[in-house]
């Protein structure tokens, strides 16, 4: 099937590089590409407050949110069979019939209401009786075919219309209004999407739906943990401090300069990733990417830092669980499946405050998740220091390297990273329980 469109999208839970790196990459592709299909960016979630100032100062419209990328059987509805009114006389419905091939043909009314299918083992009475063929083909016997609702997952009814004799199906939206048409050989074919990821390769980290979509490129700064593919696909990883470093390249390696506003978002997300240089996982190409950009667009890396810092943290404006779910990614390592949280707070008094709430919540999205366990990291980037707040497996718990504080939490002096620091630490546990 030809490809209608592109995504592109980061992990679930979308922090300010996922979607800045996401926003950009759409629009160096629109323009590598040559307009030959529709790119767009996604936001997997919600959209966090500090990536919404971040898209409201540079004046861009952020990517679109959407829950899922799931194939809907309205996504495959093909133009080949074109359905019958329901006015015109029989004898003019049978010749459009036999023009078209098909063995069947939808008929619809005025509004556009689905009747039925025109078939002629139906007419037989009809013909039978001496009808007069120029009536109405609505008014005639109609036969009774399976029929699709627009909103059904392409995945769910494939098996049944599979096994169906008809060639194609009707298409209904909730009100049963005719939509369109489904071929059987459409559910063999590709489907009309692709997807391009960022800042992550895990098909458990991606948007729902991801493992139904083909995925034909990776720009990540993370370990690499991707599914085989069928077809070569373009990668591009490196050791760097952000995503927005990554694809700043990618501008600069196809002889194409961002605008103001490209720039500027992808200049926010090398100071978020990198909290201003500070974290662990900054690079020289980070440093000289983000001074590129600042040329651009005419605002320097500590701006933009002032302007994020100045967003309350989640733990201010959200609840606890809102607030865990606000940065969560979710991993299977060693056997086990656990999740791990990141929040950005200057204050660890906040923390301290409703550090209870963050346990139940914690325990609380252990059960709902099915998790062995699940951590918070508390990061205060003024003072490049982090708190970690674990619940579960009493076995990983012990095995954790760090000092524990009087509260229960774990302190991580000079820990800013998840991905650097706390994660590799987390599977080396792991793997000594092995």
């Amino acid at each position: 099937m030809k490809c209608k469109k592109i995504y592109v999208s980061g992990h679930r839970n979308p922090d300010v590089d996922s979607l800045t790196s996401a926003c950009a990459l759409a629009d160096l592709r629109r323009h590598t590409m040559g307009g030959e299909v529709v790119v767009e960016a996604l936001c997997p979630g919600n959209l966090p407050a500090k990536a919404e100032w971040v898209f409201n100062h540079f004046g861009i419209t952020p990517p679109i949110q959407k829950n899922d990328v799931y194939i809907k059987v309205i996504d495959i509805v093909a133009t080949d069979i074109v359905p019958l009114s329901a006015d015109i006389p029989l004898i003019e419905a049978l010749r459009k019939l036999e023009a078209s091939g098909e063995s069947s043909l939808p008929v619809i009314s005025r509004t556009g209401k689905y009747l039925g299918d025109l078939q002629p083992l139906k007419l037989l009475h009809f013909f039978i009786e001496g009808k007069d063929l120029q009536t109405p083909v609505g008014e005639v016997p109609l036969g009774e075919t399976l029929v699709l609702n627009s909103s059904d997952r392409v995945h769910d009814v494939k098996g049944h219309a599979i096994r169906s004799s008809q060639n194609h199906f009707s298409v209904l939206d909730e009100s049963g209004q005719f939509c369109g048409t489904v071929l059987k050989r459409s559910f063999a074919e590709k489907p009309p999407y692709r997807m391009i990821l960022v800042d992550h390769n895990e098909t458990d980290q991606g948007i729902l739906g991801l493992e139904e979509l083909p995925v034909i490129e990776v720009v990540d700064h993370h370990r690499i943990s991707f599914s085989p593919t069928i077809e070569p696909i373009r990668y591009t990883a490196d050791i760097v401090g952000s995503t927005c470093t990554l694809v700043t390249k990618m501008y600069r390696a196809s002889g194409l300069r961002p605008s103001k506003q490209i720039a500027g978002v992808l200049l926010a997300g090398v100071v978020a990733d990198t909290l201003l240089f500070q974290s662990p996982t900054t690079t020289e190409t980070d440093r000289i990417a983000a001074a590129w950009l600042e040329k651009i667009c005419g605002e320097t890396a500590q701006s933009l830092m002032d302007g994020m810092m100045s967003i309350p943290s989640p733990m201010m404006s959200m609840t606890p669980e809102a607030a865990l779910e606000s940065d969560r990614k979710l991993y299977t390592e060693s056997g086990f499946k656990f999740s791990l949280s990141q929040i950005e707070e200057s204050n660890f008094l906040y923390f301290h405050h409703q550090l209870h709430a963050f346990e139940d919540s914690l325990s609380e999205l252990i059960n709902r998740k099915g998790l062995d366990f699940a951590g918070l990291l508390i990061t205060d980037p003024v003072r490049g220091d982090s708190e970690f707040l674990y619940k579960g497996e009493e076995g990983v718990k012990r095995s954790l390297p760090w000092r524990r504080n009087a509260n229960g939490t774990f302190s991580l002096p000079g820990v800013l990273s998840r991905k650097k620091q706390l994660l590799p630490q987390v599977l080396s546990a792991l793997s000594s329980l092995r």
